[in-house]
């Protein structure tokens, strides 16, 4: 298993468009939502937890979709 797995910007795209919507959420599910400093910290914890735990299904739904585009064809 020595492939090797391209990563392309609209993965990396996606993948900080859903840490971010999913790290408000995280953030206003714990604090109230307030412009203060620690509601942003909380958004950027999320966003990073979530970045962290993300990264490899969003690459394995790409490689699964580009997969299922090339048997079609």
């Amino acid at each position: 298993m020595t492939e090797e797995v391209p990563v392309k910007f609209t993965d990396l795209l996606l993948l900080g468009v859903v840490s971010l919507g999913g790290g408000i959420l995280i953030a206003s599910l714990i604090l109230t939502p307030t412009l203060s400093t620690q509601f942003i910290s909380v958004i950027f914890l999320g966003t990073m937890l979530l970045a962290f735990f993300l990264f490899i299904p969003v690459l394995g739904v790409r490689l699964f979709l580009e997969e299922r585009n090339d048997e079609s064809e």
